[in-house]
């Protein structure tokens, strides 16, 4: 029989970082070699032709730019229709949340610029800035509000409607859930590898939604344990469904006809890391085809005693 041993994360494990370089040339050849930036540009796919450039600024970035500024740059610029020095009128053509067209018409011949503030994403309508802006908006946890009053604190354009914000998220959180999943699996295939063997040592630790013990929504996570540490699985835990009120009778029928209840926990919430390490542990033989033999978490987690009690692998102790 394989034991399940189980480790106490006393200290947290000490990461070698590279110094930074004041030259900014240096640091941009650096971010451009790490893997996270690597793994990025191999997913963004975007409908825009990259000009090569000796230019320490990244051309797939954005650079904030008050409009004061962008006009009087261009007035310092000759009209590519006529040769005048430009001296005419910038406007707005187009605004889709963040995303807009600009338009400058000279004032001596009426020959008019357009320019796009940002590329479309391949096979879709929709634009890089705006589709960043709803994923960041989620990384930090203000969601659609919080990032309308950071625009308005930015003075910076307003983002996309808040209904069509609504609906693409269920289109972000397919995407995200599909990107997740073959991260995962990949990192067990990378752990499998590493170990030459399907018995692996995992590391876990759980967070809530709010401070303490009381919030209502909770998760946990499993990492791999290794030189390439990396993510392998994730369990939620909800006490409660989303509420909705009703204060639109109509819309409120419409609502729960496709409306799916996400409560499946009934305990403490201080029981959900230890519950969903747990269930990930149940699972990990009908998923990936492996054990988890080896555990390390954190000392005051309830997980230690869980595992040791239960008998997540029949035959396994």
């Amino acid at each position: 029989m394989t034991a399940i041993r189980i480790h106490s994360r006393a200290q947290p494990l000490s990461m070698s970082t590279s110094q930074a370089t004041t030259s900014n040339s240096s640091t941009t050849v650096k971010r451009s070699s790490l893997p996270s930036h690597e793994k990025i540009m191999k997913r963004v796919k975007l409908d825009v032709s990259l000009t090569s450039s000796n230019s320490n600024v990244p051309m797939d970035g954005y650079t904030i730019l008050q409009n004061q500024v962008l006009f009087s740059l261009m007035s310092k610029t000759n009209c590519e229709d006529c040769g005048k020095r430009w001296n005419g009128t910038m406007n707005i053509k187009k605004r889709e949340g963040l995303f807009l067209i600009l338009s400058f018409e000279c004032s001596s011949c009426k020959n008019t610029i357009n320019i796009e503030t940002s590329p479309k994403i391949v096979s879709s309508a929709r634009r890089d800035i705006n589709v960043r802006s709803q994923i960041g908006s989620h990384l930090c946890g203000i969601k659609y509000a919080g990032l309308t009053k950071l625009m308005g604190a930015m003075n910076l354009p307003g983002p996309i409607q808040d209904e069509r914000y609504s609906r693409w998220n269920k289109d972000l959180l397919l995407s995200i859930k599909s990107l997740s999943d073959r991260s995962m699996r990949k990192g067990i295939e990378e752990a499998v590898t590493a170990a030459n063997s399907k018995d692996l040592m995992v590391s876990g630790d759980g967070f809530w939604q709010t401070r303490g013990f009381k919030s209502r929504h909770g998760a946990a996570a499993l990492i791999s344990c290794g030189t390439a540490s990396k993510v392998v699985d994730i369990e939620t835990c909800h006490k409660t469904s989303l509420a909705i009120k009703k204060s639109n009778p109509d819309k409120y029928k419409d609502i729960l006809k496709s409306h799916q209840c996400e409560k499946n926990y009934e305990k403490s919430s201080g029981t959900m890391e230890s519950s969903a390490v747990l269930s990930m542990f149940n699972r990990s033989v009908s998923k990936y085809g492996v054990h988890y033999t080896s555990y390390i978490g954190d000392g005051d987690s309830k997980a230690f005693a869980t595992l040791s009690n239960a008998t997540p692998y029949p035959g396994i102790t």
